[in-house]
């Protein structure tokens, strides 16, 4: 059971902070960068559904963005607002395990970064740390009750350039993805850098900067198909 915590995700002089308790897991930490975001549908295209038939694609509101494509089945997906991953850790073990997937692909961070306090009210003093620390719990937990399901991590996206100057805590991001690399390593999982898809595509960041337009959904499967084959 969760304790009754206030999880700030923003604080102080951010006009978009807002405070989210987190009440025997039934609330979630939440913040409006990333509650905001519309997520455009893409037409129909069951072209990846059989692709990704056995694999779980396990996340915050960036991957919960998916859904709205229909480009896989949304069975194939947990995701929610505001998530991070020590919630995660608490909330949606059992779901994962339920889904017995084949394949698991994890993307967490956006959030995690934002945190200013644990869900006791400690202060963070090392986010990076902090977050990392919990996503190889979470990986760990998995992998007791599915030992041969093959973990993915993607690399946290980056944010434009306007929300960076607003929520200068994103400027670890890049720190974030070496310490994620170095524990897919560490927990036998693969790290998959998604830098390729910014450096080759512009304008893929909905009106928020955080989250994605529809045609960032097909070029991220795009990438990740060949990790299920």
């Amino acid at each position: 059971m969760l304790k009754k915590v206030c999880v700030c995700l923003l604080t102080g002089a951010v006009a978009l902070s807002s405070a989210a308790c987190v009440n025997n897991g039934t609330e979630k930490p939440s913040n409006k960068v990333t509650q905001n975001a519309t997520h455009e549908k893409t037409s129909k295209d069951s072209a990846y559904k059989p692709i990704f038939k056995n694999s779980l694609f396990f996340g915050d509101s960036i991957t919960e963005g998916m859904i709205d494509q229909e480009l896989i089945e949304d069975k194939n997906i947990i995701a929610d607002k505001g998530k991070v991953t020590a919630i995660a850790i608490e909330e949606d073990i059992n779901k994962v395990i339920e889904k017995k997937p084949e394949h698991i692909f994890m993307s967490f961070g956006t959030n995690d970064l934002l945190m200013p306090m644990d869900l006791e009210g400690k202060p963070i003093e090392n986010p990076v740390k902090f977050s990392t620390d919990n996503y190889s719990k979470l990986i760990q937990k998995i992998k007791e009750k599915l030992p041969n399901v093959s973990i993915h991590l993607l690399s946290v996206t980056p944010v434009a350039d306007k929300v960076l100057q607003e929520h200068p805590q994103y400027k670890h991001i890049d720190e974030y993805n070496v310490k994620l690399k170095e524990l897919a390593k560490a927990e036998k999982a693969e790290y998959i850098d998604l830098s390729p898809i910014f450096e080759k595509n512009k304008d893929l960041h909905d009106q928020d900067g955080v989250h994605f337009k529809a045609n960032y959904y097909k070029l991220l499967l795009e990438q990740l198909k060949g990790a299920v084959k």
